[in-house]
């Protein structure tokens, strides 16, 4: 870096801080590499003197890093501050009370049921749901899977608990009407771009995670579209952080999905990202160097390129500075996570699709 003892003063302290607060508990890092380590050996790839402070300016003062502290948090409070008041307002609306008396609200036998009629689903291990079970004890066992991916057998059980919780609740035996699943909420960790989620192929059929459990849920020859009774079912796409992006992609992928079938859907997001985060080409022009320089196309695959670009700014080109403790998405720069000849990673990533040769 070229740094006098004076920098070398005043930045110290400031990584130190940085690495023990945060950057050392990112959990990629290899065994006896660290943060400091980790960005010395990112800083000496750039040949420049100048270039190497253009890196370091970067990731001083526009990087985002979510600490797996931070993540559990949000999942703490999705349910609460998030999911909860939309079952407490809907749960009002259907008994024809005042959904400011909460109180009053969440002690009817309407709002026990539709709480007990909300089943919960993992779109990835980054929905954290053993958290979320923890953090919400009320909530059984039954209701919170770890996966979207339903068998059959598993199904039979869920509705069979559903029925034997409706009728300890109403204290007589249910009608077959209340005995399924009202509320569906599909939870996962973080969006940039949508576009795993819900996509179309190249068919014009709709694609993705969420897409794949929609048409699963909407269609009688398969087990899942016995959990609910079209049209009595609401879908909530939970989300603990994401892009504004992401949410106005989702919300209007979601609704156009649902409301051919006559079924309510609804995305929801813990921490939503300004868009102000995002970095662009154009914005600065030191930096658009450095990424056009040091840019390595061995980390693009078949699944990348569904974005539609390079990753020069990440998938999609959504542009972001952002780690997550536990991996860095591949929405953020690639110069941040990227492996390869060319380029070295200051967090590097695990990729969960590659492509086979």
């Amino acid at each position: 870096m070229d740094w006098q003892p004076a920098d070398v003063a005043r930045e110290r302290p400031i990584l130190q801080a940085l690495a023990a607060v945060k950057y050392d508990d990112y959990q990629q890092f290899s065994p006896g590499r660290r943060f400091v380590e980790s960005l010395a050996n990112w800083l000496e790839q750039f040949k420049e003197p100048a270039e190497r402070r253009v890196a370091y300016d970067f990731f001083r003062s526009q990087l985002i890093f979510v600490s797996n502290a931070e993540m559990n948090h949000l999942v703490s409070i999705a349910y609460p501050d998030h999911i909860r008041p939309h079952l407490l307002a809907k749960a009002a609306n259907e008994s024809g009370l005042n959904a400011w008396h909460v109180g009053r609200v969440q002690n009817t036998p309407a709002f026990r049921i539709l709480e007990r009629q909300t089943l919960f689903l993992a779109l990835s291990d980054g929905a954290r749901t053993d958290v979320f079970r923890r953090t919400n004890p009320h909530l059984t066992h039954e209701q919170v899977r770890q996966s979207h991916e339903l068998s059959a057998a598993r199904i039979g059980k869920l509705l069979g608990k559903l029925r034997d919780a409706v009728k300890a609740i109403l204290q007589h035996d249910p009608s077959d009407e209340v005995c399924f699943f009202r509320t569906i909420v599909l939870l996962d960790d973080f969006s940039a771009s949508g576009l795993s989620y819900l996509r179309t192929d190249s068919d014009g059929a709709p694609d993705g995670k969420v897409a794949s459990f929609v048409t699963a849920l909407f269609d009688p020859q398969n087990p899942t579209s016995t959990l609910i009774n079209i049209p009595d079912v609401e879908i909530l796409l939970v989300l603990y952080m994401a892009s504004s992006h992401a949410l106005d992609y989702l919300a209007a992928e979601m609704t156009r999905l649902c409301s051919a079938k006559g079924v309510r859907s609804r995305v929801l997001c813990v921490h939503p990202l300004p868009e102000n985060v995002r970095i662009t080409k154009g914005q600065d022009l030191a930096l658009d160097a450095l990424l056009e320089k040091y840019y390595d196309d061995t980390n693009e695959t078949s699944s990348t390129r569904l974005g539609g670009t390079d990753l020069r700014y990440g998938f999609a080109a959504c542009g972001l500075p952002l780690i997550l403790g536990h991996n860095t998405p591949n929405n953020s720069l690639g110069i941040l996570w990227a492996d390869g000849p060319k380029m070295r990673p200051l967090f590097a990533r695990v990729t969960r699709h590659k492509d086979t040769v």
